[in-house]
C-alpha cells in the first residue's frame, strides 16, 4: 500500500551511536514501505564556548560532523541501494535539526539516546523527549537491539482517542502486513464498562471498513493506562500512543517510552 503523499520524506537523525543505527534501520524500512525518500540529519556545534570564534576549531568540528553524516548516508544506502537518501547537516542541537523540517516529513524516526547516553542514565535521552513532545507529526523512538517476538502493532486509546493515532496505527499494520491490537483502558463500574465497549466498537468501525486487510484484535483493560500499555508493549513490534497536541507527553506515553525496549510511535493531534 502506498501512502497518499509519497513525495514527503521520512526523516531520521544519525550520530554514530547504536541507538541511532537502530533508528536508521527502522527509518530505511519505513521509507521503503512508503515509497518515500529518506533524509538523514546530523547536528554539530562547538562543544567549548571559548573556541566559537576559532575558525580552525570550527572547521575541525564541522569536518568531523560531515564524516559522521556521510557514514550514516552510506549505511542507509547499503541497506536499500535504490532508496533516495539525502544528507542534511545542521549547526545546533540534534533536536533543533530534526524539528527544522519536521512538518514537511511523513514521519520522524530517532534513537532513544545518542552517543552521550551512559550507564545509569534514563533509557530516554533529552533529544528523544523533546522531539517526541514537539514534533507536529508522528515520531517513532527506537532503542538499540529491539527485537520484538511478534510482528504486532499495539495501539492504546483513551477517553478521547486521537483520530491521527488510530489512522497511523492502521496504516503501519497495513504496510507491515501484521496484526493490530487495540487496547482501551477502563477502570470503572460494570454499566460504564458496557458503554465503553460500545463506544470502542463505534470508534473502530470506520477504520475496519477502510482497512479490511488488517486483522484487528481488541481488548478492554481494567489496569491504569500506563501499567496496561507497558505490560502489553513487550509483545509488540511497535506501540502507538496518541497525544492531544504538541508539546505534550502524557503519563501513559512516558511509561511506555521509559519502561519498554520496543519502538514507540507518538502521534499528536485529534483531527483527521
Amino acid at each position: 500500500m502506498r501512502t497518499e503523499d509519497p513525495g514527503r520524506p521520512v526523516a531520521t537523525g544519525y550520530d554514530g551511536s547504536a541507538a541511532a543505527e537502530a533508528a536508521l534501520r527502522w527509518a530505511v524500512r519505513e521509507a521503503q514501505l512508503r515509497y518515500a525518500p529518506l533524509v538523514v540529519y546530523h547536528a554539530w556545534q562547538v562543544p567549548i564556548p571559548g573556541f566559537l570564534d576559532d575558525p580552525v576549531a570550527v572547521a575541525a568540528v564541522r569536518q568531523s560532523a560531515e564524516l559522521i553524516l556521510r557514514h550514516g548516508v552510506e549505511l542507509a544506502k547499503d541497506m536499500a541501494g535504490r532508496l533516495v537518501v539525502r544528507p542534511r547537516l545542521e549547526r545546533g542541537t540534534a533536536a533543533g535539526a530534526l524539528l527544522t523540517d519536521a512538518g514537511a516529513a511523513q514521519l520522524v524516526v530517532l534513537g532513544t539516546r545518542g552517543v552521550n547516553g551512559g550507564h545509569g542514565r534514563p533509557k530516554l535521552g533529552s533529544t528523544a523527549v523533546y522531539v517526541s513532545s514537539h514534533a507536529p507529526g508522528p515520531v517513532i523512538v527506537v532503542g538499540p537491539g529491539a527485537a520484538p517476538p511478534r510482528q504486532v502493532v499495539l495501539l492504546g486509546v483513551g477517553e478521547e482517542p486521537g483520530a491521527k493515532a488510530v489512522a497511523f496505527a492502521f496504516e503501519e499494520a497495513c504496510l507491515r502486513r501484521c496484526e493490530l491490537h487495540v487496547v482501551r483502558t477502563c477502570a470503572e463500574d460494570e454499566d460504564t464498562w458496557r458503554e465503553t465497549g460500545r463506544r470502542f466498537q463505534r470508534l473502530l468501525a470506520p477504520w475496519l471498513e477502510r482497512y479490511p486487510q488488517v486483522q484487528v484484535r481488541t481488548r478492554i483493560d481494567q489496569r491504569p493506562p500506563a501499567r496496561a500499555l507497558a505490560a502489553l508493549a513487550t509483545d509488540s513490534a511497535l506501540v502507538v500512543v496518541g497525544e492531544p497536541a504538541a508539546p505534550s507527553l502524557g503519563s501513559a506515553t512516558q511509561a511506555v517510552l521509559y519502561g519498554t525496549g520496543q519502538p514507540v510511535a507518538v502521534v499528536h493531534g485529534t483531527g483527521r
